[in-house]
């Protein structure tokens, strides 16, 4: 079983070694290819764009063998921090998700992980108000829940692994208040790894 991460830096595991990452230890764990097509500092039109002309070209051109792979869609974030709205992250996301289902692909969706606004770069904070950021993002991200559970689209939460009971965000599972520690990817591997038991 083959499965396609397209994302951002939370996809292709910024700041860990490459053994560290969710992604390899998924495959691991599970058995399943895991293939990270994670873009640092990418947006949900990045991933758009390079989902047409890579996977969704490979599938329409038969490339891709009889077997249609997964695809695991993460992204939002940086549209946030970039522009202040969700609005392009949810256009995009819906989008990729049914354009998926035209070639015959069932999509899931990762929920991003929550920011840790006094722990993120401080050399970001001249362009991005994090704060903000993260009102916005628990907004889009219960949205992404509604519109996964609408369309019958698998959804994993990894945000909730970061999250403390009071709904607190976990600044220990985080690097620099943005992308997950070692300790963060191994829970992200778990929650993913129950998921595809489950898929396959």
């Amino acid at each position: 079983m083959k499965l396609i991460c397209i994302g951002d830096s939370l996809t292709f595991g910024y700041g860990v070694h490459l053994s560290q990452r969710w992604t390899r230890l998924c495959a691991q764990e599970t058995g399943w290819e895991l293939v990270n097509e994670g873009i640092n500092g990418d947006t949900t039109g990045g991933m758009l764009a390079r989902m047409q002309g890579g996977v969704l070209a490979e599938l329409r051109e038969g490339g891709l063998g009889a077997d249609r792979p997964y695809v695991l869609l993460m992204g939002g974030r940086n549209d946030v921090f970039y522009s202040g709205s969700d609005a392009a992250a949810r256009g995009n996301m819906g989008a990729m998700i049914h354009q998926l289902f035209s070639v015959g692909v069932l999509p899931m969706v990762g929920i991003p992980l929550p920011a840790d606004a006094p722990h993120a770069p401080w050399a970001w904070a001249a362009a991005v108000d994090f704060e903000a950021a993260e009102r916005t993002m628990k907004g889009y991200c219960a949205w992404l829940k509604r519109y996964c559970t609408a369309f019958g689209v698998p959804y994993i939460d990894f945000c909730a692994d970061f999250l403390s009971p009071d709904g607190s965000t976990r600044s220990e599972l985080l690097l620099d208040g943005l992308h997950p520690t070692p300790e963060g990817h191994r829970l992200m591997a778990r929650r993913l790894s129950a998921q595809l038991k489950r898929q396959g």
